[in-house]
C-alpha cells in the first residue's frame, strides 16, 4: 500500500503544481497576426491617471497581467493561476510549446489520475483469516458498578428451584438496577453472556402473573425483564452473538414458575399469537404480552440463526395475525411488526438480510387468502392481506410501504420459483 499511495500522491502533487501555475487556454481559435489596437476608453478606479488602464486588454508577445474588469480580444494565450485567480495574457503563438502542460487534458480544469493496479507488495489477506470486526473490544468502564453483580445474582436466583428465597422487593430492586445499566454496551454484554441470567429474564418476560398485572407498568417484572433484554441487544452486536451461543440451551429450558411443562421456546413464540376473541376482555392483555415480546424480538431477529428459527416455528404467521387485528389496542403492535419485518427481511438500506424471507416467488390466490382458514396465513397471502389493510382513507401509514417492499423482494426471486401454489 505504501508504494502505491506514495506514487499516487506524487502524481497528484505534480499535477496540482502544474495546474496551479500554468492553467493555459486559447481565448479564440483564430489568432490575429498582431495585437489589436488599444481602445481609447479607460478604466479608472482612483483619481490618479497613472493607475488607469484600457478597457480592452492590449496584448504583446510577453505575458502581462489582466485586470478582472478588462475585456479580452480574441486570439490570446491566457494563463490562470488557480490559487490566486490572477490572469495573464499575451499574443497566441501556435508554434510555441509549453513543456509544463504536456500530457494535461485540453480545456479541462480537473485532472483525472488513473487508478494503478495492485502492486505485488500489497498485503494480502490469508485464506481462513477471521472476519473483520467493526465493533472491536467492548471495554469495561473505569469505575465498575459494584451493585451489578449482586443484581445479576438476585435475578438468577428468581428462577432457581428455591425461588422463594428471593424477596419480591429485592427482585424489584435488582431488575431496576439492571434496566438502568443494560443500556451500556459493557453491561449489556455481561447480561447477554450469562446464560442463567438470560434464562431468568426470559422466564420473567413470559410469566403471566395476575398479581403483577395490578402494578404500575414501570414496576411490573415482565415489563422490566423485556426492557433489560431489549436494551442489552439494541445496537450491541457482541451481546447478540453472546445470546446466539446459549440460544439452543435457553429454548430447551423450562420456567419453574410456569404451570405449563412446555419449554421456554413454546412460551416465547406463543406470546405473539393472538388467540382472544376480537373485542373480548382478554384482548388488551394479549396485546400487552405481544408488546413485551416484540421489544425483545426487535433485537433478537438481527441474528440470522435466531431469525431462521423464528421462521421455522411459524413466527411470520403470528406476525400476520397481529396485522389483521382491528382492535385499536393492537395499532402500535402492528406498526412494530411492520417495521421489524421491513428492517430484518426486506429493506437492505437499514441492514436487512435479503433472500431469507419471502422464501418463494409464489403469491397465493385471493380466494384462498380470504377464506379465513389455516392457509390464509401462509407466506403467499401476505400481499392479499396487506392490500386489504391498505385500502380506505384510514389505512395505516406502514401498510403500503411494506406491501411495496414485499412485492419488490418477491419479484427478485428466481424465475424457476414463479409457479402456482399447487406446483410448489
Amino acid at each position: 500500500m505504501g508504494h502505491s499511495y506514495t506514487h499516487i500522491m506524487k502524481r497528484l502533487a505534480i499535477a496540482t503544481l502544474v495546474t496551479s501555475s500554468a492553467l493555459s487556454f486559447t481565448h479564440a481559435s483564430s489568432p490575429p497576426s498582431e495585437s489589436p489596437p488599444a481602445e481609447t476608453e479607460l478604466i479608472c478606479h482612483t483619481g490618479n491617471p497613472a493607475e488607469c488602464y484600457p478597457k480592452v486588454f492590449s496584448a504583446t508577445e510577453d505575458f502581462q497581467p489582466v485586470h478582472d474588469d478588462q475585456d479580452l480580444p480574441p486570439g490570446l494565450h491566457v494563463q490562470l493561476d488557480i490559487q490566486t485567480g490572477q490572469k495573464q495574457a499575451k499574443l497566441y503563438n501556435p508554434a510555441e510549446e509549453n513543456p509544463a502542460l504536456e500530457g494535461l487534458p485540453v480545456d479541462r480544469s480537473v485532472l483525472i489520475v488513473d487508478p494503478e493496479t495492485p502492486q505485488d507488495d500489497q498485503p494480502q489477506i490469508p485464506p481462513g483469516a477471521p472476519a473483520y470486526e467493526p465493533v472491536g473490544l467492548v471495554k469495561a468502564p473505569k469505575e465498575k458498578n459494584e451493585g451489578f453483580a449482586l443484581a445479576l445474582e438476585t435475578v438468577k436466583k428468581s428462577s432457581a428451584a428455591n425461588s422463594n428465597a428471593v424477596a419480591p422487593d429485592d427482585l424489584d430492586k435488582a431488575l431496576e438496577d439492571l434496566e438502568d445499566l443494560s443500556h451500556g454496551m459493557y453491561y449489556g454484554l455481561q447480561i447477554a453472556s450469562d446464560a442463567d441470567a438470560l434464562h431468568s429474564l426470559f422466564c420473567l418476560l413470559t410469566a403471566r402473573d395476575a398479581a403483577q398485572a395490578q402494578r404500575p407498568l414501570s414496576q411490573r417484572t415482565d415489563f422490566l425483564a423485556s426492557a433489560i433484554l431489549a436494551s442489552s441487544l439494541r445496537n450491541n452486536q457482541p451481546a447478540l452473538r453472546a445470546v446466539e451461543q446459549s440460544w439452543d440451551f435457553l429454548l430447551e429450558k423450562q420456567c419453574l414458575s410456569s404451570a405449563s411443562p412446555d419449554s421456554l421456546q413454546a412460551h416465547l413464540f406463543s406470546a405473539l399469537q393472538p388467540t382472544a376473541t376480537a373485542g373480548s376482555a382478554e384482548e388488551p392483555a394479549e396485546a400487552y404480552a405481544a408488546r413485551l415480546s416484540l421489544a425483545v424480538l426487535d433485537g433478537l431477529l438481527k441474528s440470522p440463526p435466531i431469525a431462521a428459527q423464528f421462521l421455522a416455528h411459524g413466527g411470520m404467521r403470528h406476525f400476520l395475525q397481529i396485522l389483521q387485528r382491528t382492535n385499536p389496542v393492537w395499532d402500535a403492535r402492528k406498526a412494530k411488526v411492520a417495521r421489524i419485518v421491513s428492517d430484518v427481511f426486506l429493506d437492505e438500506e437499514v441492514g436487512a438480510v435479503l433472500s431469507v424471507w419471502p422464501t418463494s416467488a409464489s403469491v397465493a390466490e385471493a380466494g384462498v387468502c380470504g377464506a379465513g382458514g389455516p392457509d390464509s396465513l401462509e407466506e403467499g397471502c401476505w400481499e392479499h392481506h396487506l392490500e386489504v389493510i391498505s385500502q380506505g382513507s384510514e389505512a395505516p401509514g406502514w401498510s403500503q410501504p411494506l406491501l411495496d417492499l414485499l412485492r419488490r423482494r418477491r419479484a427478485e426471486k428466481p424465475a424457476a420459483q414463479r409457479h402456482g401454489r399447487d406446483e410448489l
